[in-house]
C-alpha cells in the first residue's frame, strides 16, 4: 500500500507547492515562482484559485472567466520551466460563510442546514442542482488547462462547515431520506432516532447509507466534469481524519473508486499542527498518515498536507515545517503538498528562510524518502479502525450532538508511541492488538474478535466492557465489569499501585489518578477478575489501601493473552491522555505488559534517557529502516532500539543531514534470545531525526 511511484519526475521527496497567483500581482508572483521553484527544490506547483481572504465563496462565473487566461498562462509557463502544473479549487461545497451569501449570486442555491437548524449562507448542499450546474461550468473551464492533478478539498464532508458543525439536514436531504424510509421525516425526528441511546435505531443505518451514497455520487460528478475535457488528469482528495469520516458513513473503497474515475488516486492526509505547539502534535500527524493509508486502495499516491496558518514563521518555524516533511517521508509518503506562503500576493522571498529550508533539506529528504518508499511493511502493535463504527456505536442517554457518532481509539496510539512502542493499522506478525473505546470493536465480527483474542490484546475499560457484553468475558479474564464512571463518584481514590513483580512493579509504586491533568479526574470500571487472572495493579485510597483492581493479565483457552486496564483511556468517557498519565513507572508498566502480550516478540521498542519518542520500523526484505523523532526539547543522550528478529546484522548506516548514508562507530548491535538490540551512542536532538539503515545477513 502506498508504494506507487509518481508518474512524473525522479525526486523521491516530491515537493508540490500550493500557491495562489492573484490577478493584482499575477505577473510578479508567476515570475518569482518560476525563478525560485528550482532553488526551493519544488517539483510541482498546485495553483490555488479564488483563495483564502479574497475568496468569493462559491466562485463567481464572471470572475473565473476573466481569470482563465492567467491560469492557462501559468500552466503553460510552469510546464515550459519543467515544473508540473496541478490545480486546487479553493472550495468544493464550501468551508465557511464569513458574511458571504451565495444565495444572492446563485438564485435558488440550497445551502447546508446543521443538526441544530442553523443554515449556512455559502456552503452548498452537494445534492443541490444549482450548485452542481454552477460547479460543472467552472470545473469544465479548469479542465481545459490540463492539470496533472485536480484536488478536491476536505469540505467534501458533512461536518465543520462554519457556522454549523454537523450537516446537511436541508430539505433535499430530508426529502431523499423520507423516500427511503417511506414516511415524511423532520430533522428533529431523524436526529432523535439517529442519536437514540442504546442499540442503534434502524434509521441510523439508513441515514449513514444515504450519506455515503450522496458523497460517492458527488465526487463521481466532479471527476466526470474534469475527465470529459481532460481524461488524463488525476483526482486528489484532502481528507479529514477517518475517525471523523465515520460520521459520513464513508466507505473508503467505494468513495475512492468513485473519485479516481479509473486514474491513479492522490491522497492528501492532513498533518495538522497548523500553528506551532508541542512537538507531540506529530503523534497526530503520523497517525493521520497511517490510518488514511489503511483506508485507501492499494496504489494510492500519498502527498501529505504540510501547512501553517497564517503563512509565516510566526505560525510555524522552518525547523517545525522541516520535521512535518521528514515525518511524511519517513512514513513512506511520495510527496508533500506545501501551503507555506500567503495567498494575498506577498512575494515568497519576503520570508526567504522558508525557501532556504526547502532547498537545503532536499538531499536529506530525498535519501530518506528513497529508503522509506521501498516495498515493505511498517511493523508494530496493531490499532483498530472500522469504517462502519458510527453504524454500531451505542450512545448514552443525554442531549447529544451529531458528533457523538465519531470513532474513539486515537488515544491508544498516542499512549503506546509516547512510551516507545511502535504501532500500525495492519495485522502484524507479533499478533498484538490494542483497543480503546467501543465503536471499532462493535464493528468487528465474532470471528475477527476470536482471532485477535488468540493473539495478544490490550483493552481499556470501555473496550473490555464491549467484549464482556458480547460474550467474551471468559476469554479476557473477567467475571464481570461495570460501566465506567468518574472515580470521584465511587469513593476517594488517589493512585494506581503498580505492585506486580512479575511485570516489573513493586510494592508502593504509585501513579497518580489526577488525570489527564491538574484539573481532571478519569473514569474507571469496577472489574471482577476471573479465576486464573493475574492482578497487575490496584487503585488505592488516600491511606494507600487497595480498593479496586486496576489492571489484569490473563491467558485464555484460545492460546492468547489479554491485559485489561480498568481505566477508560478514551477522551469520550473521562479520558486520561495528558502529561500526568506518563511517567517512568507508566513506561515500565506498559512496556512490560506489551512484552508479555507479544511473548517477547514486540517488533520495536525504543528506549533511552529521554521522553516522547516517535519511532518506526519498516522491513523491506533484507533491509530495515529504523527511525526516531525526538518530540521533546531535551536531547536524548543515546537511543536503544529492541527489535524482535533472529537474523544477524550485516551492516548499519546513519543518514546524515547532507543526505549521505554512512557507517558510524556510534552504532552497536547485539543479539540475544530472538531480540536484536541496536544502540546509537550519540545525542539526538529534536531538530534532526535519527534514521538508521540496517542490512541483514542472508
Amino acid at each position: 500500500m502506498g508504494n506507487r511511484k509518481l508518474e512524473i519526475g525522479n525526486n523521491p521527496a516530491w515537493y508540490a507547492l500550493r500557491r495562489t497567483l492573484p490577478p493584482w500581482r499575477f505577473e510578479e508572483n508567476l515570475q518569482e515562482l518560476i525563478e525560485c521553484a528550482p532553488r526551493y527544490g519544488v517539483d510541482e506547483v498546485i495553483v490555488v484559485v479564488d483563495t483564502e481572504e479574497f475568496t468569493h465563496g462559491q466562485p463567481l462565473l464572471g470572475w473565473i472567466k476573466r481569470y482563465m487566461p492567467m491560469l492557462q498562462r501559468a500552466a503553460d509557463e510552469l510546464r515550459r520551466a519543467g515544473i508540473v502544473y496541478s490545480l486546487n479549487p479553493w472550495i468544493t461545497v464550501g468551508h465557511c460563510d464569513r458574511a458571504r451569501d451565495d444565495r444572492k449570486t446563485l438564485p435558488g442555491l440550497q445551502t447546508m442546514i446543521g443538526d441544530n437548524g442553523v443554515q449556512t449562507t455559502c456552503c452548498a448542499c452537494p445534492l443541490d442542482s444549482v450548485w452542481r450546474n454552477h460547479t460543472e461550468k467552472i470545473w469544465t473551464m479548469y479542465a481545459k488547462t490540463r492539470p496533472h492533478v485536480v484536488w478536491v478539498e476536505d469540505d467534501i464532508r458533512t461536518f465543520n462547515h462554519e457556522p454549523i458543525q454537523y450537516g446537511c439536514f436541508c430539505p433535499i436531504h430530508m426529502t431523499r431520506f423520507s423516500k427511503i424510509v417511506g414516511r415524511k421525516v423532520t430533522r428533529e425526528q431523524l436526529l432523535t432516532a439517529v442519536l437514540a441511546p442504546g442499540r442503534p435505531h434502524p434509521w441510523r443505518k439508513a441515514w449513514l447509507d444515504m450519506q455515503r451514497d450522496a458523497m460517492n455520487e458527488t465526487v463521481a460528478f466532479l471527476t466526470q466534469a474534469i475527465h470529459r475535457v481532460s481524461p488524463q488528469t488525476c483526482m486528489g482528495v484532502m481528507s479529514s481524519h477517518p475517525r471523523n469520516h465515520v460520521m459520513d458513513g464513508r466507505d473508503w473503497k467505494s468513495f475512492c473508486d468513485a473519485l479516481a474515475g479509473g486514474r491513479p488516486l492522490y491522497s492528501r492526509p492532513p498533518m495538522g499542527n497548523y500553528s506551532e505547539g508541542p512537538l507531540r502534535g506529530f503523534y497526530y500527524s503520523h497517525d493521520s498518515i497511517k490510518i488514511t493509508r489503511a483506508c485507501c486502495p492499494a496504489g494510492t499516491v500519498e502527498q501529505t498536507e504540510v501547512e501553517k496558518v497564517p503563512f509565516t514563521r510566526y505560525a510555524n518555524s522552518s525547523v517545525f515545517t522541516f520535521l512535518e516533511m521528514a515525518v511524511s517521508f519517513a512514513y513512506g509518503c511520495q510527496g508533500v503538498t506545501m501551503n507555506l506562503f500567503d495567498h494575498v500576493g506577498t512575494p515568497m522571498e519576503e520570508d526567504a528562510s522558508v525557501g532556504r529550508m526547502l532547498g537545503g533539506s532536499k538531499p536529506f529528504l530525498n535519501a530518506l524518502a528513497a529508503a522509506a518508499q521501498k516495498s515493505g511493511a511498517y511493523r508494530g502493535v496493531r490499532l483498530l479502525h472500522r469504517d462502519r463504527s458510527a453504524y454500531v456505536k451505542r450512545l448514552p442517554k443525554g442531549n447529544l450532538r451529531y458528533g457523538a457518532l465519531g470513532e474513539e481509539g486515537a488515544e491508544m496510539g498516542t499512549i503506546l508511541e509516547s512510551l516507545g512502542v511502535a504501532t500500525t493499522y495492519e495485522a502484524d506478525l507479533a499478533g498484538v492488538t490494542a483497543v480503546s473505546g467501543q465503536s471499532a470493536l462493535r464493528a468487528c465480527t465474532d470471528d475477527e474478535i476470536r482471532q485477535m483474542l488468540a493473539g495478544g490484546m490490550y483493552l481499556d475499560a470501555v473496550a473490555a466492557g464491549v467484549l464482556v457484553e458480547r460474550g467474551f468475558g471468559k476469554e479476557i479474564g473477567l467475571s464481570s465489569i461495570a460501566p465506567p464512571v468518574c472515580i470521584d463518584d465511587i469513593e476517594p481514590l488517589s493512585a494506581e499501585e503498580f505492585h506486580s513483580a512479575t511485570f516489573g512493579g513493586r510494592e508502593m509504586a504509585y501513579m497518580t489518578l489526577t488525570l489527564p491533568d491538574l484539573m481532571g479526574r478519569p473514569s474507571m470500571s469496577i472489574v471482577k477478575p476471573a479465576r486464573g487472572a493475574q492482578v497487575v495493579s490496584h487503585m488505592v485510597d488516600p491511606d494507600r489501601r487497595r480498593r479496586y483492581v486496576g489492571m489484569t493479565a490473563y491467558e485464555n483457552s484460545l492460546g492468547g493473552r489479554v491485559v485489561v486496564h480498568a481505566l477508560a483511556l478514551g477522551t469520550t468517557v473521562g479520558g486520561v491522555i495528558g502529561e500526568a498519565f506518563f511517567s517512568p513507572l507508566r513506561q515500565r508498566q506498559i512496556l512490560a505488559v506489551m512484552n508479555w502480550l507479544s511473548r517477547g516478540r514486540l517488533p520495536l521498542v525504543t528506549t533511552g534517557d529521554g521522553v516522547y519518542p516517535l519511532a518506526f520500523r519498516k522491513d523491506c526484505g533484507d533491509t530495515t529502516l529504523l527511525g526516531m523523532f525526538n518530540l521533546s526539547l531535551d536531547p536524548w543522550p543515546a537511543v536503544q532500539f529492541d527489535l524482535a528478529d533472529s537474523r544477524p546484522v550485516a551492516s548499519m548506516k546513519v543518514l546524515h543531514p547532507n543526505g549521505k548514508w554512512a557507517a558510524s562507530p556510534r552504532l552497536k548491535a547485539s543479539r540475544k534470545g530472538g531480540i536484536v538490540t541496536i544502540g546509537y551512542e550519540e545525542s539526538v536532538s529534536f531538530d534532526q531525526p535519527l534514521l538508521i539503515g540496517v542490512t541483514w545477513k542472508r
